[in-house]
């Protein structure tokens, strides 16, 4: 069985903005795709990845055109990294960026596995999907966004950076990319393929202080919100189902019951039966 994967309400809430923008209905899109508010209020917490998956389709039935991930750049870069981005571009080379990038990519979603290859005089940034790859829209808006990104933090042209984008035959990001100077090729993933004395540059804006500290936020946040993305997934399956508190405790890795209702209630100061009860009565 497969294993649950994630994206950040955060990223999430990007998506809606911009199908908003693109004159999308909001409301109907998360209707359609199954998203509850819930999972979409406050900072860091997570959406299902099959439920993010469905919102791309939905985008998609509902008109969006083969472009939208493509627009969606700019988003990628200040609200859905969650700041992520002040860690890479203050990392002192390319190489310590991209390692980061790869570590704490799972906080913003552990839907893509990001791998960083060094062969043959080339770097290659793979980007293939945990179970299946991801909806072509968000493989667009992560590509862009990474070639952007990397050639910037470098203060070079995207075309003096990458040696060549390889892309799925969906995507629409090879115009760009063409536009830019870079080659495009036809691959199984998304890999950007870069010349490997790139790993190895200083970036502008490198500054080891702010990235120690940045980095001490980042590997202290992962390790307290492992249990806690447990509980934000409970309080989905208790809005979105009638599954029993039992099985919900047993699916989240409970040996009893009592330990997930008490850190339940710890959480959110009320039991899930409370919680459920709750929702019926709005």
């Amino acid at each position: 069985m497969n294993r649950q994967t994630f994206a950040s309400s955060a990223f999430t809430r990007t998506i809606l903005s911009h199908a908003q923008r693109s004159g999308l209905c909001q409301e109907q899109l998360l209707r359609r795709a199954g998203i509850c508010l819930s999972l979409l209020e406050g900072q860091g917490l997570r959406v299902p990845a099959q439920l993010v998956e469905q919102l791309w389709h939905e985008c998609e039935r509902l008109g969006a055109g083969a472009t939208f991930g493509c627009e969606l750049v700019n988003g990628m870069a200040t609200t859905s990294l969650q700041g992520l981005n002040i860690l890479l571009d203050s990392a002192a080379t390319l190489r310590t960026s991209l390692a980061c990038f790869t570590e704490f990519l799972p906080r913003v979603t552990d839907d893509v596995l990001a791998e960083l290859e060094e062969v043959d005089g080339q770097a290659r940034l793979h980007l293939r999907g945990a179970h299946q790859l991801p909806h072509f829209f968000g493989l667009d808006a992560a590509t862009l966004s990474l070639v952007r990104n990397i050639a910037r933090r470098l203060g070079r042209a995207p075309g003096e950076v990458f040696v060549g984008v390889s892309l799925t035959p969906q995507q629409a990001a090879g115009e760009w990319l063409r536009s830019v100077g870079i080659e495009v090729r036809a691959g199984s993933h998304p890999c950007l393929t870069m010349l490997l004395s790139c790993l190895d540059e200083p970036l502008l804006g490198a500054n080891p202080f702010l990235h120690q500290s940045m980095l001490r936020h980042w590997q202290n946040e992962a390790a307290q919100h492992s249990r806690g993305d447990s509980l934000e997934l409970a309080r989905h399956w208790l809005t979105a189902g009638d599954q029993p508190i039992e099985r919900i405790a047993e699916r989240l890795g409970y040996r009893q019951p009592s330990n997930f209702i008490r850190a339940f209630r710890k959480r959110f100061g009320i039991t899930p039966k409370q919680f459920r009860l709750g929702l019926q009565v709005g």
